[in-house]
């Protein structure tokens, strides 16, 4: 049996390398045959997860997620996502060899006056949702830039946090629907770029996690598919401890029981 470790590992190192080809699927199949093959068998040794979505609005949005079609059309439950254990405990994250990145990074964007912050008034989440897709739409990284955002679904979710400067001045927006045990991270993007918005990535997942566990939330899964996240997301994400796992669903709604 294939080492689940290995396994992750591994197919770590098969999403970097189809990211930085930039074929289509099937080309990349087609050249690489091989390796394909020896991926999908790294999947199958991955842990497994189980998910039970509710009919509440953060149950659907996992739902969605978990079913939409990723590499060769199938389902993102089954390619592996990115999940992120969230501990039971708030501020257990940042304990541990592994998070020292993140403690200095913490440390970092302390000393530059970053702070957290729930936003709760709908007036301010509209606000900030005009701000964000004006962000998406002028990024001057043409590869973060999305001529026409799709985020009008955000207002339905109650987890908004953001990170601000010493100022008040917005430099992260996260939004996460919630559903049980499980999390999914809908929107977490930075509102312009800068050292000090690439420290306030690191402080908004810390408070993210704590948010989380003190919901009795145990795992976070990303919407975006393994081979469609660049390799910079990549690299962030394994820093601050995603890791791949596939995720069985439990249900008896027919359309989902499809892609369990």
């Amino acid at each position: 049996m294939r080492d689940a470790v290995a396994a992750e590992l591994a197919l770590a190192a098969f999403w970097s390398a189809y990211a930085a080809a930039r074929y289509r699927p099937f080309r990349f199949l087609l050249r690489h045959p091989i390796r394909t093959l020896r991926a999908m068998r790294d999947v199958r040794a991955l842990p497994v997860l189980e998910a039970a979505p509710s009919s509440s609005v953060g149950g659907r949005a996992l739902a969605a997620t978990l079913t939409g079609r990723g590499f060769l059309r199938t389902p993102l439950a089954w390619n592996g996502p990115a999940v992120l254990d969230i501990p039971a405990e708030p501020g257990a994250y940042r304990a541990g060899r592994r998070r020292q990145t993140l403690r200095r990074k913490l440390n970092a964007a302390q000393r530059r006056g970053l702070t957290t912050r729930p936003v709760l008034d709908a007036a301010e989440r509209t606000a900030l949702l005009a701000r964000a897709d004006l962000a998406e739409q002028n990024h001057p990284d043409a590869t973060y830039r999305v001529e026409r955002p799709a985020n009008h679904d955000l207002l339905d979710h109650d987890l908004w946090l953001v990170v601000e400067d010493a100022d008040g001045d917005t430099l992260l927006l996260c939004v996460v629907p919630t559903d049980g045990a499980w999390a999914v991270l809908r929107y977490f993007r930075t509102l312009g770029s800068g050292p000090a918005h690439s420290d306030a990535r690191y402080l908004g997942t810390a408070a993210l996690v704590d948010e989380l566990a003190a919901r009795g939330v145990r795992w976070l899964v990303d919407t975006e598919h393994p081979g469609r996240q660049t390799n910079g997301l990549r690299h962030f994400q394994r820093m601050i401890g995603f890791r791949y796992a596939r995720i069985r669903l439990r249900t008896t709604t027919p359309e989902l029981a499809s892609a369990a």
